[in-house]
C-alpha cells in the first residue's frame, strides 16, 4: 500500500473524530507538539520502531511527546494506531492532521528569517500585509540566522522567497565557476 495513503486515512479519521467531540483544536495542539518532538528527537522514531518495546510503554512515550496532559481523543487514537501497528506512520499522521486542520480553519503559515532581530512593529506590519488579501488567520514565525549575512528568507504556505545575501553570493560563485569551466 502507498505510504502516503495510510497516514492520510488515519489523519482524516482523527480529524473527523475530534470534530465530533469538539476537540479538534486541542488535538491540533497535541499533534503539533508530537511532530515537533519527532523533529527535535530523531531517536523517537527509532524507539517506536523497536519491536521489543511493549505497546503500553509506546503509548506512554507518545503521549509524553505530545504534551503533559493529553485529551482522551488523542489517547484513544494512539491506542488504535498501536493496535494496528502503524506507529511508524505517526510523524506523517501528525503532519497531515495539521494540514487538514489548517485547511478547515483557513490558517496560513508564514515565516521570516532575518540576519538580525526585527522590531515588533515591523513584524506586525508584515503580518498585516500578508493577511490583507487572505481570508482566515496566520501562524507567523520569525527567526534570526546570522549566517544569511543580510536580506531575508520569507515563506507563506507553499511559496518561498530567498533574498538572503548568502544565497546571492552562492549564485554568483556558481555562475563564476561555471563560466570558468567553460573557458578551460
Amino acid at each position: 500500500m502507498n505510504i502516503g495513503i495510510i497516514p492520510m486515512r488515519y489523519a482524516k479519521a482523527l480529524f473527523a473524530f475530534a470534530q465530533d467531540k469538539g476537540l479538534e483544536e486541542k488535538v491540533y495542539a497535541e499533534m503539533s507538539t508530537l511532530s515537533q518532538s519527532f523533529a527535535e528527537h530523531s531517536s523517537l522514531k527509532t524507539v517506536l520502531d523497536n519491536p521489543v518495546l511493549k505497546n503500553k510503554d509506546k503509548h506512554k512515550l507518545i503521549c509524553t511527546a505530545a504534551g503533559t496532559q493529553v485529551s482522551d481523543v488523542y489517547a484513544r487514537f494512539i491506542e488504535l494506531v498501536l493496535h494496528h501497528k502503524r506507529e511508524k506512520h505517526l510523524q506523517s499522521i501528525a503532519l497531515m492532521y495539521q494540514d487538514l486542520y489548517r485547511k478547515a480553519k483557513k490558517i496560513s503559515i508564514g515565516s521570516l528569517v532575518t540576519a538580525s532581530p526585527l522590531s515588533a512593529e515591523t513584524e506586525d506590519r508584515m503580518k498585516e500585509m500578508l493577511m490583507k488579501d487572505k481570508e482566515g488567520t496566520l501562524e507567523f514565525k520569525t527567526a534570526v540566522d546570522p549566517e544569511i549575512l543580510g536580506g531575508f528568507i520569507f515563506g507563506i504556505d507553499t511559496y518561498r522567497l530567498d533574498a538572503s545575501v548568502a544565497t546571492q553570493l552562492k549564485r554568483v560563485k556558481t555562475q563564476f565557476m561555471d563560466k570558468n569551466r567553460k573557458s578551460i
